[in-house]
């Protein structure tokens, strides 16, 4: 048989300009998203696969080009085009988890930027008001954490879920003044997410969390593996490959100068220290005196609030890592293990609200 030389180079470039549109529409329009934890209960399952809208609130162009759904490729420059609306409270939000932007997280946004809360046995206020209960939440204020003394937000909330001293999200153009902090734990990671090279003697900070990333090391994998394999096997070899990744992880950013500000324990004495020694872009921060914010910051909870890892213990999300609202959730991939036993379990149409 004669190769078409013309014909091939034809469907060469279809098969192009398909994959062009493909990546675009993935880009900005629509993506599918894995949940990786149940703090969306009832409303959203560990394991569902969702349907996200990308462009209600602003589409973004590519950050990163790579092998998909894997880590291995680089950043590159990019944009936020016009939102079509602002993130509001009440919103069901997909965003790039701050301590790894590799996780896509779906969070139920309790405060917007500027927004004054507290948490008081349970109850949330926001501006004065009570927020309402989500009607789909997984939450019985059945048991309520006692009030601790100092119940700050992160990092000093030591477990208690249900009550955190009045605190107001980060807003652009919002002033820190250097001289009155007398917390540098959340400081420094603000100033981290903010976007600026913030470094203290030979240690640089940075917000990626080695813990975080393994976290999630080979989620699919073990996922498959466990339709053939016993849950405690699958367990057993599961952690100990991510305590092998995490390990190498931490090794690196060690031999780079790496930390995290929530690594070290800061106490009131070492604020002077810390007031003479921190730069922020190559600049002592005992000579700038202040510093204007230049995000706008976003407060998320879980919707199942007792077993929700979310703002209240890392803290908030920039707006320049929001990346849109869940439609709807086709399958879920924790079921799909019992494809076996019960071929059309693991299928799941839920209309996200």
């Amino acid at each position: 048989m004669k190769f078409n030389q013309k014909k091939f180079l034809e469907e060469l470039r279809v098969l192009f300009i398909l994959v062009v549109v493909a990546f675009t529409v993935k880009a900005t329009l629509v993506e599918i998203y894995v949940v990786p934890t149940g703090s969306m209960e009832n409303e959203i399952l560990v394991g569902d696969m969702l349907i996200g809208n990308k462009f209600i609130y602003g589409m973004r162009t590519p950050t990163w080009i790579g092998l998909p759904y894997s880590r291995m490729g680089f950043d590159i420059p990019w944009l936020r085009l016009p939102k079509y609306k602002p993130v509001e409270n009440g919103d069901v939000t997909i965003f790039e988890f701050p301590r790894d932007p590799f996780q896509k997280y779906v969070k139920r946004c309790i405060g917007i930027a500027g927004d004054v809360i507290s948490i008081s046995m349970g109850d949330i206020i926001i501006n004065g008001h009570q927020m309402e209960f989500p009607k789909n939440a997984k939450y019985i204020k059945g048991h309520v954490y006692k009030p601790e003394k100092e119940q700050r937000l992160y990092p000093e909330l030591s477990g208690n879920m249900d009550n955190i001293e009045t605190f107001t999200v980060p807003h652009k153009g919002m002033e820190i003044n250097f001289s009155e902090v007398d917390e540098w734990t959340s400081v420094i990671t603000l100033l981290t997410q903010d976007g600026n090279d913030v470094r203290m003697g030979d240690r640089q900070f940075t917000v990626i969390d080695p813990q975080e990333v393994g976290r999630t090391h080979g989620f699919l994998k073990y996922k498959l593996m466990g339709i053939f394999m016993s849950s405690a096997l699958v367990q057993q070899k599961e952690y100990k490959a991510r305590s092998q990744y995490v390990s190498g992880l931490v090794k690196d950013n060690r031999s780079d100068g790496l930390y995290n500000p929530w690594e070290f324990t800061v106490r009131p004495e070492d604020n002077a220290v810390i007031y003479e020694n921190l730069m922020v872009n190559g600049e002592y921060i005992k000579d700038m005196g202040s510093y204007t914010v230049t995000h706008d910051y976003y407060f998320f909870m879980g919707d199942n609030r007792d077993n929700s890892y979310d703002s209240r213990f890392w803290g908030f999300v920039p707006d320049n890592q929001i990346l849109g609202t869940p439609l709807v959730s086709l399958i879920n991939l924790v079921k799909i293990t019992s494809i076996l036993t019960d071929p059309f379990k693991f299928l799941r149409f839920n209309i996200v609200s």
